[in-house]
């Protein structure tokens, strides 16, 4: 017996976790093999030795009450639980509420920004005509013009170099 599947079904066997074909297998294997047979003296012993040294412990209460107080500690839980959820709900619900009226909001504002035109903002500021262009060369001259639908003015210089 050198495999580990063998000493599973040895301890198995021990066990009653076999179904009867298998059971008769290992029982089989138990008659023929010495290093088996050992094996399964060695686990029934120590099997035995747990079992009858095993320390029992006495609850200070009954049975029923020592369960009955796991069992209300639960439903405790399960009340902070809910009432957390009832919280969490309600701000929940504000959060659904301002979260498109925000970005409603900020659909508003962008949508102002792009049918902005400065022809709207020129009635508020009066734009003349008249540009001052300082030039260091004494024989320049310019011409401007401003297009109002476009909104722009072009300003020409012209030096008058050959």
């Amino acid at each position: 017996m050198t495999n580990h599947e063998t000493e599973l079904e040895v301890q198995a066997c021990l066990d009653r976790e076999l179904s009867g074909g298998a059971m008769r297998t290992v029982e089989d294997l138990l008659s023929r093999d010495v290093e088996a047979r050992a094996l399964f003296e060695e686990l029934r012993t120590t099997k035995s030795l747990v079992a009858e040294n095993e320390l029992e412990q006495k609850l200070p209460e009954s049975r029923e009450f020592f369960w009955s107080g796991i069992e209300r500690r639960i439903k405790a839980d399960e009340g902070l639980r809910r009432t957390a959820e009832v919280s969490e709900g309600r701000a929940t619900s504000w959060l659904r509420f301002l979260a498109p009226a925000g970005a409603l909001g900020a659909l508003a504002i962008f949508v102002g920004m792009a049918l902005w035109t400065p022809e709207k903002f020129s009635t508020a500021v009066a734009w003349d005509d008249s540009h001052e262009i300082e030039t260091p060369l004494e024989e320049t001259s310019s011409f401007s013009f401003r297009s109002e639908a476009a909104a722009m003015t072009v300003v020409w210089v012209d030096s008058h170099r050959e």
